[in-house]
């Protein structure tokens, strides 16, 4: 298993980033963290009921406290599933789904999962997730 430490350029659409990062390295399992700062984002909170993502526009820069989340297979593609909490110049905090983050700045910590790749299967709710049994 190999770990990376990643530091995403100034001005980069992360989730894209972190796509191409992972093809260059061929990670296709791995688990993400991160902090930093992003100058805009769009996050989103995913409604049960309409089956779809309700999308959260930040126009401001805010603080990285915290990212979260992994790359597995969607479609046969490197999919970055990203979740994070955003803190605000007030103090107030707004989390959820990440959609898009431009970067001020983002040092990343990418842990490589053994095993096989996992793919992201439709579910019920209308969401894509990980074809494992428990």
């Amino acid at each position: 298993m190999r770990s990376f430490l990643v530091r995403a350029p100034e001005d980069t659409e992360i989730l894209e980033f972190l796509r191409s990062y992972a093809k260059k390295h061929n990670v296709v399992k791995a688990s993400i963290a991160g902090i930093g700062a992003f100058k805009e984002a769009t996050i989103a909170y995913y409604d049960i009921d309409l089956q779809r993502y309700i999308p959260i526009n930040i126009d401001e820069r805010v603080e990285i406290l915290s990212l979260l989340g992994n790359i597995s297979l969607a479609d046969g593609d490197v999919f970055p599933h990203i979740h994070v909490v955003l803190g605000k110049r007030d103090g107030s905090t707004i989390g959820g789904h990440l959609l898009r983050g431009v970067v001020f700045l983002a040092e990343l910590y990418i842990q490589e999962l053994p095993g096989p790749p996992l793919e992201r299967k439709p579910w019920k709710y209308g969401l894509k997730v990980w074809d494992i049994e428990t």
